[in-house]
């Protein structure tokens, strides 16, 4: 039986040749050939003119796939799947053509990808000073040629490189890394460039610590310390009463040092149940608000800092040298050096007061998701059971006793 091969011409005509790359026409029952359809080893093909760049055209065969990802099986499913194509060659949807770019050649596209520019700034410093190690141990190697030793191999390096404290780097560390690297590959898969997601090195990161909780004397020296004096007579700090309702803020919320600062009056609901909402400008860790309904505690601190809000400010924390123009403060970490050595009180950072919100949490028995949700863990608890489950040790006899059968 003579084999047939399809090729498209000019306007569009299918043309006969002899066979090509072993791909074949398809036809209809009446053995008419079906337009810009062909079929190689039992897989459907569409073949389209795709604009290059520069305005140049050239003819390729697109894989066929149903709706559901699956290959095209049959005649129909395949025409289908070719008017799908069609209209995505329309909206210039189509995936890329040519070679696959080398590493260092993507990353200046992926530099302006939406994937990219929607992080943080901060993030986004990281991610460059990481993708640039990358790139000077990958070169310009297509991305769809990228094997698993060669991540392996920059993943040693860094394991025993001695960073800026002289210590060698943390696995976390290099596990960012491979996070950030993943995210380029996740941006080129999206685009069409290449076709599966490799497989990445794995880095085993040691357990969560059980986190030590600061003891509430520790708190109150630290609170009385804010607004005390120094033996020349000057104060600890010169900003000691706003710091003091950041430190209780953090206390009774759980936010982030950041979060925190970011905090509006716009953001705090005094009505109702009352409720803040952390993370409204979208600058939150997952880049998701949350509500935290007020507590007996945070309700009087908001309530007592809003009879001495700033009226010319918007923030919960305005900046004291702000001037004319409403800004917030930018950072308290030199008030809490000098608050902390005041009050004797060594190793304590604005974190240990979202510890301090968690551990409380944990031991006055507010299930895990309800606490997952006021820190803005994604996990449903997980984490909070791994890192502060050891908290509520002392609590289970008494909660057996309260066990009813």
């Amino acid at each position: 039986m003579k084999r047939h091969s399809s090729q498209i011409g000019k306007g569009g005509a299918i043309v006969d040749r002899k066979i090509t790359a072993g791909f074949e026409a398809v036809r209809d029952g009446c053995g008419h050939r079906i337009k810009n359809l062909c079929q190689r080893n039992g897989r459907f093909y569409g073949q389209l003119w795709h604009r290059k760049d520069a305005g140049k055209q050239t003819s390729r065969r697109f894989p066929l796939f149903n709706t559901d990802g699956t290959p095209a099986g049959t005649v129909a499913d395949a025409k289908e799947a070719l008017e799908i194509l069609r209209h995505k060659r329309r909206e210039q949807d189509l995936p890329a053509v040519g070679r696959c770019p080398g590493f260092k050649t993507y990353l200046t596209q992926y530099f302006v990808h939406p994937a990219f520019l929607r992080r943080r700034e901060t993030t986004k410093q990281k991610d460059t000073f990481s993708l640039k190690r990358w790139g000077q141990s990958l070169g310009d190697i297509p991305l769809n040629r990228i094997t698993y030793p060669m991540m392996s191999r920059f993943v040693n390096e860094r394991l025993t490189t001695v960073g800026r404290s002289k210590e060698v780097l943390s696995a976390r560390t290099v596990l960012l890394d491979l996070i950030t690297l993943r995210g380029v590959f996740k941006a080129a898969f999206a685009d069409g460039i290449i076709k599966e997601l490799p497989r990445m090195p794995a880095v085993r990161v040691q357990e969560a610590q059980k986190r030590t909780l600061i003891h509430p004397y520790e708190l109150e020296r630290l609170f009385v310390a804010c607004s005390g004096i120094k033996g020349d007579g000057e104060p600890v700090t010169k900003n000691g009463v706003q710091v003091r309702d950041y430190l209780h803020f953090l206390c009774y919320t759980g936010a982030r040092e950041q979060e925190g600062l970011r905090m509006k009056w716009s953001d705090v609901d005094f009505t109702g149940h009352g409720r803040i909402v952390i993370g409204a400008d979208g600058l939150a860790k997952n880049g998701l608000s949350r509500t935290v309904e007020f507590n007996g505690n945070l309700e009087i601190l908001l309530k007592d800092m809003h009879t001495r809000r700033a009226p010319d400010s918007e923030w919960l924390f305005p900046s004291p040298q702000r001037g004319s123009k409403d800004v917030r403060a930018k950072s308290f970490r030199e008030s809490l050096k000098r608050i902390t050595a005041a009050a004797g009180v060594s190793g304590v950072g604005f974190h240990d007061f979202r510890h301090y919100f968690c551990s409380m949490c944990v031991m006055a028995a507010v299930d895990f998701v309800t606490i997952a949700g006021w820190m803005g863990h994604k996990d449903g608890g997980v984490l909070i059971g791994k890192v502060y489950g050891h908290l509520l040790d002392s609590h289970r006899v008494e909660a057996a006793r309260k066990l009813k059968f």
